[in-house]
């Protein structure tokens, strides 16, 4: 471990004890917790490891499909994010959200007595939720549980015969599925992965790399990142050397997404850290004197309501809560090293609320801002209110034949994946900032006319339409591991990760990973799990309630619809000729109320139409009929 990633504190060296990470070995059968036996070995159909919601996902889906699972977590408190105050979902279009994600959502509303999904709630009402849905479906949990070790079969090196644990367990399964956050059966299985940025070039991704410069939460005004003698400041580094487009090893950055209130009555003042040194905040200091925020809003945080006056505080500006530069070491760390990585956020997270509320040369107010707020009383009792687990946005990521990556989701412009897909996204390309620097070049560093202090690595761009994901991205190359499952390392790029690694994402992908894992697993020595058919495993995730496609539905052509053998109807993009143009504007105009045109797309039989403005001319056409826009607009005028 680097310094980099202590960088605040010298009490970083502490090790945690006793929050999340550390505990007494239990397991939860349905609803009751046992103790578990020393030496104790555990066999399962399939074994789980990591209670993120993708976990837990996979864990319910794969014993509805009829295995015998076992989940083994490796802290008290399960559910990952959205147990952790993550309660704000980033989910997109809730209309690609379906399936056991969808159900999970569905509970919560009931919860609140609503009858509909309910995406933004308290993180206990999720933690509650995710073990009901473990409950009903007889998953075995196992708690407070480090994976050690992995055994593969003496005769074949692809087959993970069982996981062993810090606390003297093992579990011996058929098939296994990787759903932590950062992936740590992946090293043990000798499963290519990756970790940091690639660089525009190698997937041909136009946001890849070393960004030069961030596209949100960076200074508006030049902030001098030196001391009096000409030392970096706190929480700054030296320039880099890459160019805009480089790869490099830098992981974005993670905060803890508090719970916090204004309600007087269920509120706990922001604590002073142990080892506070204001001299460390000099950075934030010269930005807030500099540019003072609103007093409407709780400085350097994002608020996402919640019910019960409760709120999801996130990331908001240059200097917040996340801790730029200091996770760049978790992803391969020890729990030890990690326990010493999640204290040093801790006291990032501490020691900027209560710069925030104390420090004398702010206005005052941002300190009456920053006091009106404090932590939920009755969130995280067990944890003194703070929230468990670190939200470690991206970990390791799998390399496996199949790497998701912009120009993957771009390509889907044209044309369905069909039975390879296994659910549907939409959310942003979502990266935070990577790191600081004092940005000195002034060849390259060219917004003020001083050296100033520059975030780098955020993205923010929406892919602009829905996306399929692909089962591929589940799975490790057949040479390396043929009996494991990764729903949330999964195999892509910075970029693709990106938009991949929302909860209901890993939900997704968590039932997908779990559906599979049930298939063919009565036998003996299941099937390679890359050699499951995809059409058995799209029919078993849209039989329950999975999206995997938002094409229309094939209808049955009108009667007045005829096929024009002469138009090459199947070509991207579209562009048939001239002279028949007007046919197949034509076509079947009056089909099914619609406005304009239809057209047939590859892989769908003849004399089929497909409806592309239904109701008004103002709805958008299906992202695949952009083609045919042009001929649309005829119509229209």
């Amino acid at each position: 471990m680097t310094a980099k990633s202590v960088l605040l504190t010298a009490a970083a060296v502490a090790v945690l004890a006793g929050v999340c990470l550390l505990g007494s070995l239990s397991v939860r059968v349905q609803a009751t917790l046992v103790a578990v036996q020393q030496h104790q070995v555990v066999h399962a159909d399939v074994a789980v490891y990591g209670s993120t919601p993708g976990g837990i996902m996979a864990a319910v889906a794969a014993s509805r499909g009829g295995a015998n699972v076992t989940l083994v977590s490796a802290t008290t408190l399960i559910g990952g994010m959205c147990s952790s105050g993550l309660g704000k979902t980033d989910k997109g279009d809730p209309s690609v959200i379906g399936g056991l994600a969808h159900e999970f959502f569905g509970r919560v509303g009931a919860r609140y007595n609503s009858t509909e999904p309910v995406y933004d709630f308290e993180p206990h009402v999720a933690e509650a939720t995710f073990h009901d849905m473990l409950a009903d479906a007889n998953v075995t949990l196992v708690l407070n549980q480090h994976v050690t070790r992995l055994v593969k079969r003496d005769d074949d090196p692809t087959v993970i015969h069982a996981l062993q644990f810090d606390q003297d367990l093992t579990v011996i399964a058929k098939r296994f599925i990787d759903a932590s956050y950062e992936g740590d059966l992946l090293p043990l299985a000798n499963v290519s992965f990756t970790i940091g940025r690639e660089g525009q070039q190698q997937y041909n991704e136009s946001l890849a790399g070393f960004r030069g410069r961030a596209m949100g939460h960076e200074f508006g005004v030049a902030v001098d990142p030196f001391d009096a003698h000409g030392n970096l400041l706190p929480l700054v580094s030296p320039q880099p050397k890459e160019k805009v487009g480089d790869g490099d090893g830098r992981v974005q950055s993670y905060n803890f997404r508090l719970c916090v209130t204004q309600d007087k009555t269920n509120r706990v003042p922001f604590a002073k850290p142990p080892n506070y040194n204001a001299s460390a905040w000099e950075l934030a200091r010269r930005l807030f004197t500099a540019a003072v925020p609103p007093a409407s809003r709780l400085p350097s945080g994002n608020l996402g309501p919640l019910p019960n006056g409760k709120f999801d505080m996130n990331n908001d500006g240059p200097i917040s809560t996340d801790f730029i530069g200091g996770s760049q070491d978790w992803p391969t760390a020890t729990p030890k090293q990690r326990e010493i990585i999640w204290q040093a956020h801790k006291e990032y997270t501490q020691g900027l609320l209560w710069f925030l509320s104390q420090d004398p040369a702010l206005n005052e107010s941002v300190h009456d801002a920053m006091r009106n707020w404090g932590l939920c009383k009755d969130e995280f009792e067990a944890y003194d209110h703070w929230p468990p687990i670190l939200y470690v946005r991206e970990g390791r990521r799998m390399q496996g034949d199949l790497v998701f990556t912009q120009s993957l989701v771009e390509r889907q412009r044209e044309h369905d994946i069909g039975a390879a897909s296994i659910g549907m996204g939409s959310y942003n390309y979502d990266m935070h900032n990577a790191q600081r620097y004092a940005c000195t070049n002034k060849t390259a560093c060219t917004a003020f006319s001083l050296p100033y202090a520059w975030n780098e690595g955020d993205v923010e761009q929406n892919p602009g339409y829905h996306y399929q994901i692909p089962y591929g991205a589940l799975l490790p190359r057949k040479s390396q591991a043929t009996n494991l499952l990764v729903p949330v390392a999964v195999s892509a790029s910075h970029v693709g990760y990106g938009t991949l690694r929302m909860e209901p994402q890993f939900m997704i992908m968590g039932q997908a990973a779990g559906t599979a894992a049930a298939i063919g697993i009565q036998v003996a020595i299941p099937a390679p799990v890359q050699d499951i058919n995809v059409k058995t495993l799209s029919k078993e995730l849209k039989a329950a309630g999975q999206i995997v496609t938002q094409a229309p539905p094939t209808p049955e052509p009108h009667a007045n619809c005829t096929f024009q053998d002469s138009v090459d109807y199947d070509h991207a993009p579209w562009s048939w000729p001239t002279t028949s143009r007007s046919q197949c504007c034509g076509m079947c105009a009056a089909y099914d109320g619609c406005v304009a045109a239809v057209f047939r797309y590859a892989g769908s039989p003849k004399n089929t139409c497909w409806p592309v403005l239904q109701g008004h001319k103002h709805k958008q056409p299906h992202p695949r009929t952009q083609g045919i826009v042009s001929c649309l607009l005829q119509h229209e005028n």
